[in-house]
């Protein structure tokens, strides 16, 4: 036998004993559903949602064609330090993935960060759903001291740098140089993305450049 025949009969054996599996399990009973939805659920009960649907459709294009909530990779353990509240954030992809047939796909991309806490949810671009949370969690952060471009952030290994560190403990006010707080920083006209876990405590580092320009996203 070929090595390609070999390989396709492994492959044809392994959708046989995906499909069994597939139809022995039980229904879906979570709470949340096997597709796009505006109500509040939990991130867990989403993720478990995206999980089941992996395993009936499979893993290929599982985003767009399912259109659900997922954890968003960059954002994960965004904030776990901030006192009674937390944050998660979900993306969902709402583009149309249905080529040359009618549909009712809305397009765009979209996140929703999450206060489980406070049962608490935004949903728009991973920037605002982020400045949402801070308005949520740390109301005030929009007027703390900017830090200037000229500081160095972050070392080497992607840590605070002894030079911000210095900076924010001698102009940050000390209600907020607590474990998940954040820190404005000006930025060039481009990295003007909101990065977690960057603050000397835990927290974002948000562009005070992308607020004050009206086109961010």
């Amino acid at each position: 036998m070929s090595r390609c025949a070999a390989g396709q009969l492994a492959f044809d054996l392994d959708t046989l004993i995906h499909d069994a599996d597939v139809q022995a399990a039980s229904p879906w009973g979570g709470p949340a559903p096997l597709h796009f939805t505006t109500a509040y659920y939990t991130s867990g009960d989403l993720a478990a949602a995206f999980e089941r649907y992996r395993f009936e459709h499979g893993n290929f294009a599982c985003v767009p064609r399912s259109h659900m909530w997922h954890p968003a990779i960059t954002m994960e353990d965004a904030n776990t330090a901030t006192p009674g509240h937390g944050l998660a954030v979900l993306g969902a992809d709402l583009r149309c993935d249905h080529h040359g047939q009618t549909c009712q796909c809305v397009g765009g991309y979209l996140y929703r960060a999450i206060c489980e806490p406070c049962r608490w949810q935004a949903t728009d671009s991973e920037q605002h759903v982020i400045e949402l949370w801070h308005d949520h969690s740390w109301p005030g952060w929009r007027d703390l001291p900017v830090v200037p471009a000229r500081i160095v952030r972050w070392d080497e290994a992607g840590r605070p740098s002894p030079k911000l560190t210095a900076w924010v403990e001698e102009h940050q006010p000390l209600a907020w140089q607590v474990p998940g707080a954040p820190i404005l920083t000006e930025r060039p006209h481009v990295g003007t993305r909101h990065v977690p876990r960057r603050s000397p405590w835990g927290g974002f580092d948000l562009s005070h450049t992308a607020l004050t320009d009206p086109g961010h996203e």
